[in-house]
């Protein structure tokens, strides 16, 4: 699969409680079932009082873009308040 684009997603949890590291495995398992999109890397964010936000980046091809399918399907996951996409930029053949 070539990938064209990167996204950068901020997935924040309900509470201070929720496990990133289990989220972070789910979303792996969803990302299996779209064939334009991987997984690329995570990273869990400090945000205040104990929160904490898992930025997950992905690749995905543009022109037949997921993303918003595969924001859906996090969304559903238990223990996720929100997944907001924080960077989207093209990946250019240099």
């Amino acid at each position: 699969m070539k990938c064209d684009t990167v996204v950068k997603l901020k997935v924040m949890p309900k509470d201070i409680n929720v496990r990133l590291e289990e989220i972070e495995s789910k979303i792996k398992e969803i990302l299996k079932k779209f064939e334009n999109s991987e997984f690329h890397s995570s990273e869990i964010k400090p945000i205040a009082f104990g929160l904490k936000a898992l930025e997950v980046t992905l690749l995905i091809t543009e022109a037949k873009s997921e993303l918003e399918d595969i924001e859906k399907e996090i969304l559903k996951l238990e223990g996720v308040e929100s997944v907001d996409e924080i960077d989207i930029h093209l990946i250019s053949d240099i």
